[in-house]
């Protein structure tokens, strides 16, 4: 997967509530909350973020700066391994109002916990040093500043590590989405080839020429409510499409959001989309979370989560609100504030807001192969400056649901795959959230992820989200299943019986996993190829198959804001777009003071393979905790191990062999042996 990064600050932004926690003192670190329940929101007494970043001093004056959303990368041999988070609030605040989270790429047993040094100011850990934070007592020219440092021992493991920092206000905790960030420890030791024998996952099937058979439907209308999603109309987050009736969906939010979207009166219309468009705060605890409300300045979401939307070629400003978000299964819903629908009617071209009529999600997908299998994935590419582009593609009848992919969610997933000869992209950063339309011109997926070694698509099923189950999985400390795509982390939840947290949208059939169990998907950079150099069958590197690295494909930079270190602006312009093409002009042209931009920031990732942070409950502990698993096995009759190319692949191999009396024999760990042994 490609690590996509989008920092998006709007001045004015709302904190988010997370939960209400008694006040802590400053000899205490909270642990990140497994399952935090957002309950409520208010106004942080006025209290405003005005610029947030991370940077690091790297030698001969030269810093790297981190703004929010855009990871860090820190290699193995870095001579700097200390971060400053600096942040400048519109008032001042006590630092003991600042409550640091912290999520380790280590294991997490007691003796690698965080402990606070009263005498020293800091928490250390076994790989981590945090400094308590300072804040300064006078204003500057951007307001209050405080400031912590973070400090990486050698010895840390690779993977990624996130911290977040929170403000208690009244014993409330506030975090801003612009508080969190990411730093990867990419992996960059031997590759598994070189340790162990490994049998490369099997080649897809060659897509043989074939007559271009193109879908009946009229486009026209359908992609008239295709909508571009942005920032102040010209910078584009990703895609989405205009929806009346969401009853296709509700299954897949909770019941806060189901609430706001039937809260106003009068005509209702809805932009479904891909929640990685909007990345998620650390703290939020729950990332599935449902924000509500229905006007800005209601709910936990207020001004600040309000979207323009380009709507063929007329932009709508702060139409589209934030009103919920299914992280696992990828999907936001965001809704027009009842102002704007004169505005987004007119945009359409139609009579009135009662006239808009939205697309229509369709009941199945036809996947008989007899009949014409194109179909067409519309958006609009963060590159083509707002043109929206209609691509063809053809369903992958062999792989659906495709297993193909990192998405934890209970939809099935299908792939698209390009046609012959068509050399364009089917998909580019900005077209995630884009709808996928059959023959009929309704919606029968959602596009989310890329593969990085083949020219393809993969979509969510959105047909079945109606009949889902999804009574019985659990938001608690006793059954769930919470995953993070920004720090790859998964943690799986079952210790009652009566848990069901689902099966991924797999078509494998598998016992559920009982325990409590946290599972890292571990980075390492993916090879250079040149543009358009895609190869003609998966890549083996260095032993490690690509088979399911993955682009998120809204995988851009947007600064959009200020980036103040030490009292002053280090970027020149209000709002620049960054990637690895234009990432040297960025650097020489619009940061200032000595300050750059990491290119490892903006390179492509791929799993290396998968470390099990954590294991209690029902069963034996694993042997393997905290090891880099490369390879696993299904018995220990077979000689060879398969690569880990994904921790969905990963997560269904526990699953699968749950009930071996000696199942970590069948993992290959870093050292060359079995992991059990």
């Amino acid at each position: 997967m490609t690590v996509g990064a989008v920092f998006r600050f709007v001045e004015g932004m709302a904190w988010h509530s997370l939960r209400r926690v008694a006040a802590c003192a400053s000899t205490c670190l909270l642990a990140l909350p497994a399952f935090a329940v957002v309950d409520g929101s208010r106004d942080a007494d006025g209290l405003e973020l005005t610029s947030s970043v991370m940077w690091q001093q790297i030698g001969d004056g030269q810093r790297f700066i981190y703004p929010p959303g855009i990871p860090a990368v820190l290699r193995r041999g870095a001579e700097s391994r200390s971060f400053r988070i600096e942040q400048y609030y519109n008032q001042p605040i006590a630092p003991t109002m600042v409550q640091p989270y912290l999520q380790g790429s280590w294991p997490r047993t007691g003796e690698q916990d965080l402990t606070f040094d009263k005498a020293a100011g800091v928490w250390r850990g076994a790989f981590v040093t945090v400094t308590a934070t300072a804040c300064d007592k006078e204003a500057g020219a951007y307001g209050f500043r405080c400031f912590s440092d973070l400090v990486f021992s050698p010895a840390t493991p690779t993977g990624t590590v996130g911290i977040s920092l929170g403000v208690l206000v009244h014993d409330i905790e506030y975090t801003h989405p612009n508080s969190v960030f990411w730093v990867i420890l990419p992996e960059e030791g031997p590759g598994v080839a070189e340790t162990a024998a490994l049998t490369p996952h099997a080649l897809p099937s060659i897509i043989q020429p074939e007559a271009f058979v193109s879908s009946g439907a009229d486009t026209t209308l359908v992609r008239r409510h295709v909508v571009r999603i942005s920032l102040d109309g010209n910078v584009t987050l990703g895609s989405g499409f205009l929806i009346r009736n969401i009853d296709h969906l509700r299954h897949l939010f909770g019941v806060q959001v189901n609430q706001a979207a039937d809260m106003t009166a009068g005509p209702k219309v809805f932009v479904v989309t891909a929640a990685h468009l909007f990345p998620v705060g650390y703290a939020y605890g729950a990332l599935a979370d449902a924000g509500a409300g229905s006007a800005a300045g209601t709910g936990p979401f207020h001004l600040g989560n309000l979207y323009d939307l380009d709507v063929g070629g007329h932009n709508v400003p702060l139409s589209a609100m934030l009103i919920g978000r299914s992280v696992e299964s990828d999907i936001a819903l965001l809704q027009i504030r009842t102002s704007e629908l004169p505005a987004l009617a007119r945009a359409l071209g139609a009579r009135s807001p009662e006239a808009i009529r939205g697309l229509e999600i369709a009941d199945r997908i036809d996947l008989d192969p007899s009949h014409d299998q194109t179909r067409m994935a519309i958006g609009y590419p963060a590159g083509l400056n707002g043109k929206q582009v209609q691509r063809t593609g053809r369903m992958a009848l062999h792989e659906y649901p495709t297993e193909d992919t990192s998405n934890f969610g209970p939809l099935p997933k299908f792939k698209l795959e390009a046609m012959p000869g068509v050399d364009a992209d089917l998909a580019e950063p900005g077209m995630s959230g884009g709808p996928i339309i059959d023959g009929d011109g309704r919606v029968i997926g959602l596009a989310i992820e890329r593969p990085n070694d083949t020219n393809s698509l993969i979509a969510l099923d959105l047909t079945g989200a109606q009949r889902l189950d999804l009574s019985a999985a659990g938001d608690s400390s006793s059954c769930g299943l919470r995953f993070n795509p920004f720090d790859r982390t998964l943690r799986l939840v079952r210790l009652d019986q009566s848990c069901d947290y689902g099966h991924f949208g797999s078509a494998e059939p598998f016992p559920l996993l009982d325990g409590d169990w946290t599972v890292q998907e571990v980075l390492g950079f993916a090879p250079e190829l040149p543009p358009r150099n895609r190869p003609t069958s998966y890549d083996m590197v260095r032993g490690h198959s690509l088979i399911n690295g993955h682009a998120i494909i809204n995988g851009h930079a947007i600064i959009n804001g200020h980036a103040i270190i030490n009292g002053h602006a280090i970027i020149r312009s209000s709002k620049i777009v960054v990637n690895r093409d234009n990432l040297n002009h960025i650097n020489s042209a619009e940061i200032t003071s000595g300050f750059r931009l990491n290119p490892d920031s903006f390179r492509a990732f791929v799993p290396k393979g998968v470390r099990i942070l954590a294991h209690r409950g029902q069963g034996e502990a694993p042997s393997a905790l905290g090891e880099l698993i490369l390879g696993t096995r299904d018995n220990l009759l077979q000689p060879d191990f398969s690569p880990v190319y994904s921790i969905r692949e990963f997560a269904i191999w526990l699953h699968r062999t749950a009930g071996l009396q000696q199942p970590y024999s069948g993992l290959l760990c870093l050292h060359g042996s079995a992991c059990g042994d």
